[in-house]
């Protein structure tokens, strides 16, 4: 499979409407673009923004959805109309006019597409009576989060998503898609529905949020990076369960990649809209320093794959966001991106970090185009460390201490430490090579080497 040219080394940034700013809207959205140019961002990433079922039939509102508080029925991801925008966010012409201005900035924009499910009144049912999956007693078959199944069974609803595919592409102008639970749609929908927004764009990307192997052979470029980037959360917060630890997230990561393709990427995030919603403890920059947030992106940013942002990451946002509450709800206003961060110490600390993880992912070709290899510390249950190797056989090491006590880190199946220990370092953070042939590292810090 052939990769889209600017995936490898891309820097996506995920936009959740209604937290990202006070408004909610488009337009507001599109206002923040510079900001999000500068932070070294190469991909706009869109949640759902299409019309959103108003059953108050609380039986058919998700778990999370009646906990939120928000009492309300309106959900971005349980859809009653994939063809409209929500006249919450806007118009279709205020969509067309935030692509454009994207695009305007030398930035590509990802639509969230939801069809595993959708809301239970959604009107694909007007043409295609067999539109929702059934039990055997007739009723819907509904997931886990209470929604209709959409019937691939039926060639009807595959066509019927497919022109909403085309429609988004090639009228509204998006570059790629991010596919909601793309590991419980049939492979051979997303299949074809690659093969034709390629026709259209041949650099057209699809990332699966999922983590079948198989789904990166033929449907998609890129899947989820669950595990790693659990990983390396649970790692720095103590929440791994007993008996797992970073040593396992790196076994299963190894035993992962060896199932997929060599081209294959995987993404890798900080936070996103299901992992940082509606509880406090959700929020790393709340429950860990900043410092600690800080060396999860190092160790996600830098190694092979594409590295994601959720709404406010690059300042260290630590807000209660929710994508449950709509504008018109008075307590919405307190659950989005609390943009003064960008004003304080920990929040400045934080974009320039970003911005210079963004900056080397594009520049040094180590990390645009390289291979990965992991190494073993002497501490692997709360430190890890990998090479990445430029096409032109130039290396780059990187060391990360994910615990909250300084260690004394050796290297041990790694022959080159003098090379990599002489080298500058590209960026570092309370962590160095020592005389002794080990790295003194402190309390969640890094240290990246210049290329040997």
């Amino acid at each position: 499979m052939k990769i889209p040219s600017f995936l490898p080394s891309a820097v996506v940034y995920q936009i959740s409407l209604r937290s990202f700013t006070r408004e909610g809207t488009l337009r507001a959205a599109e206002a923040m673009l510079p900001h999000v140019k500068v932070v070294g961002v190469d991909v706009v990433y869109l949640t759902p923004f299409v019309e959103m079922d108003t059953d108050m039939d609380r039986s058919g509102w998700s778990p999370r959805q009646i906990k939120s508080g928000f009492e309300t029925p309106k959900n971005p991801y349980r859809i009653s109309d994939y063809t409209k925008v929500d006249p919450e966010y806007g118009t279709e012409g205020d969509l067309v006019a935030f692509v454009a201005a994207a695009h305007g900035l030398g930035l590509k924009v990802f639509f969230d597409l939801v069809y595993l499910h959708c809301g239970p009144n959604n009107v694909i049912q007007k043409d295609i009576p067999d539109a929702f999956q059934r039990n055997e007693d007739g009723s819907v078959k509904t997931t886990v989060w209470r929604f209709p199944y959409i019937n691939f069974a039926s060639p009807a609803v595959r066509e019927y998503l497919y022109a909403n595919m085309i429609h988004f592409a090639k009228d509204v102008g998006c570059d790629g898609f991010r596919c909601d639970v793309g590991d419980e749609v049939p492979e051979d929908f997303w299949y074809e529905g690659l093969r034709r927004m390629q026709r259209l764009n041949p650099d057209f990307a699809m990332i699966n949020e999922g983590s079948q192997p198989g789904h990166v052979q033929r449907a998609f470029h890129c899947n989820y990076g669950w595990n790693f980037s659990w990983g390396l959360r649970e790692c720095a917060t103590g929440t791994f369960k007993p008996g797992r630890s970073l040593v396992d997230t790196i076994a299963e990561q190894k035993a992962y990649e060896a199932k997929c393709p060599p081209e294959a990427l995987e993404l890798f995030f900080f936070e996103n809209h299901d992992t940082a919603n509606d509880e406090w403890e959700n929020r790393i920059d709340r429950v860990l320093p900043v410092e600690a947030g800080n060396a999860i992106l190092v160790g996600a940013f830098l190694r092979r794959g594409v590295a994601m942002l959720y709404n406010g990451n690059e300042i260290a946002d630590n807000s209660l966001m929710s994508f449950f509450g709509p504008v018109e709800h008075p307590a919405r206003a307190r659950k989005t991106v609390d943009w003064a961060r960008a004003l304080q110490p920990a929040g400045q600390k934080r974009l320039a970090l970003v911005r210079k993880l963004a900056e080397l992912r594009h520049t040094v070709s180590a990390f645009a185009q390289g291979t990965m290899d992991y190494l073993a510390t002497s501490a692997p249950e709360k430190s890890f460390a990998f090479q990445r190797t430029a096409p032109d056989g130039s290396r780059i090491l990187v060391v990360v201490n994910l615990s909250n006590e300084t260690r004394e880190l050796a290297i041990p199946a790694f022959s080159d430490f003098e090379k990599a220990a002489s080298a500058p370092a590209l960026l570092a953070q309370d962590c160095a090579p020592d005389a002794t042939g080990c790295f003194r590292a402190g309390p969640f810090s890094y240290w990246v080497s210049a290329p040997f």
